[in-house]
């Protein structure tokens, strides 16, 4: 191992935490950072869907668990910009390591993949899990390259890398294999080559064994279909597609209000361009294990990037439509992280091989006679000075770009401090089993204390409480990817402007309060303040609180027949109470009565964990809880069904029962092994290196030494 490399990595590792630092600075303030897909709040906890609770949150469990204790150790505040500065460091020196050579070459490159429109775009959607693993994956491509040169059977490093990346983000699932493979195959393969790639896959896939038990279990997933790449297919820019993509642009909410657009001139683009082929050119000729891969993955990714408005759309939906588990890359543009890694290798090079030209060529020596003073005494010069503007022309791409990304995205987004009223609210409420309903109902919606910023709707990062929000991404001819029950009830009774009795019917729900930020669209709320089953307990300029009066929740003991139509006809007549309402004819199906109705009976019921209920003695008959209803919840032999509203309810006798979510028994299980495994394949690899633990992650496999760079 070179200590030489092992510093320059280093260094290149401290540039990319530099530039981190300028990024997020503003964000470290008082105040917390709310982006459109990133929020945080002071009461943010552990994520529903470490247990499967959550459909929407099933990917990346480990990453979600890591970020709950680091949360727990340094606070919420400060963890949402301190994921977001890990990206800088850890990709600077991935790249690093990667494209070897001299200390021009190596930080040209760090800068490069730190600054440049596919990070600030993505920044501003707020996808940090996202970069976190584009960050890891420049480490797997470093050390699948060295691991090709070495020619060993089996390296762990790749593996350990690869699994990080999935550990982080489900796509790196996808985009990893690509590295992985383009590595492996050219150029000419070897049987080790082969081996060695599939090995590494299946010991990384570890990692995903949670998703083992989501598929075979009673776990609800959204629902993806073929409108999904419509709607997140990219953005040409103005420029048109192809050249939209080849500058590392096209998210495909390009016009989001997050931060103001990147504006690349036709300049900085060119010289993007012309730098990244003369670098990849330069790269094949002298490092052809290195050069030859990163050709593929640049092709590739901008290939795969175009998704359904390219070459390959028929190919990219055919994939969507069959291939297992490809669906989670429904948004294309997110395969340009491909063309990054090795644009920013290419810089490098090319960057490299102009300084050593400007410093290095010297003028010949004088000679008497005309010919002294004619063209060719001038070539020297002219050429230092060409190299010399090649140099500008470089560092001027991230000087178009870097105003949008430092000092918090140019100074356009600050961190938010949340009104008085929302702190006021959260005292009124307390802490409690019962939940909050949020109002406006938008998954996505732009606040005043957000500088009109649209961000994920922040409620349950904020209060004490659970919080009922929309989840339904509204857009375009995809309004929700949801399977869930409860939103979907919720969203039919806020269309009905609640129906007459909205306390009543988000009563089985177990709502307690019911809650409005007044930001924007207040005047189409008015109707809460008609519903004779709420109360108004506190009035600002920023937010209403309401009370609702009615319970529905627990031992119920009566149920009815009734689909949703009928539920609000009930409780427009006043004959709906507190009893289980059944969309079919399950209440009476094992022959027994379902009760006197409208039933009064309501509690005894017990939150004894995330995923347990435990009901009380009391009358026999049935019982409501308020979670979202899967097959998964039991009660013994009791199978459970879902209500009208989207809860789960149960038979239950007289005597005290528990009620648990048996999936998430194998999903911790599942979860065990992932954790294992990703702690296995991390010993292996330092076991691997176990000569040089100090520096192990800096060796680049002498590249630099074989490999020289350009001149």
């Amino acid at each position: 191992m070179n200590p030489r490399t092992a510093r320059l990595t280093a260094e290149s590792a401290l540039l990319g935490l530099i530039a981190g630092v300028i990024v997020v600075a503003p964000w470290t303030r008082d105040g917390y950072l709310l982006l459109l897909d990133w929020v945080s709040g002071p009461h943010q906890t552990i994520s529903p869907g470490l247990y499967g609770l959550d459909p929407a949150a099933l990917d990346a469990l480990p990453y979600r668990l890591a970020t709950h204790v680091l949360r727990g150790v340094v606070g919420a505040a400060a963890t949402a910009w301190l994921v977001l500065l890990a990206f800088f460091p850890i990709a600077a020196s991935g790249i690093s390591a990667l494209a070897g050579g001299g200390r021009v070459r190596r930080h040209c490159a760090a800068l490069f993949v730190c600054c440049n429109p596919f990070v600030v775009e993505r920044i501003q959607a707020g996808h940090v899990a996202f970069l976190l693993s584009v960050a890891l994956l420049s480490w797997l491509l470093a050390s699948a390259v060295r691991a090709r040169r070495r020619g060993r059977w089996f390296a762990a490093r790749p593996a350990g890398w690869y699994a990080l990346a999935m550990a982080v983000g489900p796509h790196a699932a996808w985009i990893g294999g690509a590295i992985l493979l383009a590595v492996a195959l050219l150029p000419r393969p070897r049987r080790a080559d082969l081996v060695r790639t599939a090995v590494t896959v299946a010991s990384a896939g570890l990692i995903y064994a949670y998703a083992a038990a989501v598929l075979l279990g009673a776990v609800l997933v959204p629902r993806v279909g073929g409108q999904d790449l419509e709607v997140y297919a990219p953005h040409a820019g103005s420029g048109g597609l192809p050249v939209t993509l080849l500058s590392l642009q096209g998210f495909w909410r390009a016009t989001a209000d997050s931060s103001p657009p990147i504006v690349l001139g036709p300049i900085p683009v060119g010289a993007m361009i012309a730098a990244v082929v003369a670098g990849l050119v330069l790269l094949c000729r002298r490092d052809r294990v290195a050069g030859v891969p990163l050709v593929l993955l640049a092709v590739t990714g901008l290939l795969l990037g175009a998704g359904i408005h390219g070459p390959l759309g028929g190919a990219y939906r055919a994939a969507f439509d069959s291939v297992p588990l490809f669906a989670v890359m429904r948004e294309q543009q997110k395969w340009i992280a491909l063309p990054l890694l090795a644009y920013a290798v290419a810089v490098g090079v090319t960057a490299e091989a102009l300084a050593t030209v400007a410093r290095g060529a010297k003028p010949r020596p004088a000679a008497s006679g005309p010919a002294a003073s004619g063209p060719a005494a001038a070539l020297p010069a002219m050429i230092r000075a060409v190299a010399a503007a090649g140099l500008v022309a470089v560092a001027g791409v991230g000087a178009a770009v870097a105003p949008s990304l430092a000092w918090g995205l140019g100074n356009s987004v600050q961190v938010s401090q949340y009104p008085a009223s929302w702190y006021a609210a959260d005292d009124l409420m307390g802490a409690g089993t019962e939940g909050v309903l949020f109002l406006p109902w938008h998954q996505y919606q732009p606040f005043g204390f957000t500088g009109s910023r649209t961000v994920a709707t922040p409620a349950g990062a904020f209060f004490r409480r659970p919080v009922l929000t929309s989840d339904a991404v509204e857009l375009g001819p995809v309004r929700t990817n949801s399977v869930s029950r409860r939103t979907a009830y919720v969203q039919r009774l806020v269309a009905a402007g609640g129906a007459g009795h909205f306390g009543r019917l988000v009563a089985p729900l177990g709502i307690r309060y019911v809650v409005l930020a007044r930001d924007r669209e207040a005047d189409g709320y008015t109707w809460l303040g008609r519903q004779p089953d709420l109360r108004r307990v506190m009035r600002t300029p920023n937010l209403d609180v309401y009370r609702v009066q009615p319970t529905g929740t627990g031992r119920v003991v009566s149920a009815r027949v009734a689909g949703h139509d009928e539920a609000v006809a009930l409780a427009a007549r006043g004959e709906l109470g507190t009893e289980a309402l059944l969309p079919d004819d399950m209440a009476g199906a094992d022959g027994q009565a379902a009760g006197v109705v409208p039933s009064a009976a309501a509690g005894r019921i017990q939150r004894i964990s995330s995923t347990r209920w435990r009901v009380a003695p009391g009358s026999p008959g049935w019982v409501v809880l308020p979670e979202e209803w899967s097959a998964g919840w039991t009660a013994g032999e009791a199978p459970t069904r879902p209500t009208v509203a989207g809860t789960v309810a149960v038979r239950a006798g007289p005597g005290e029962v528990t009620v648990t979510y048996e999936p998430w028994r194998r999903l911790r299980i599942g979860l065990g092994v992932s954790l294992l495994a990703l702690a296995l394949l991390i010993a292996a690899g330092l076991v691997e290196h176990r000569r040089d633990l100090r520096t192990w992650w800096t060796d680049d496999g002498g590249s630099s030494a074989r490999y020289p760079g350009p001149g």
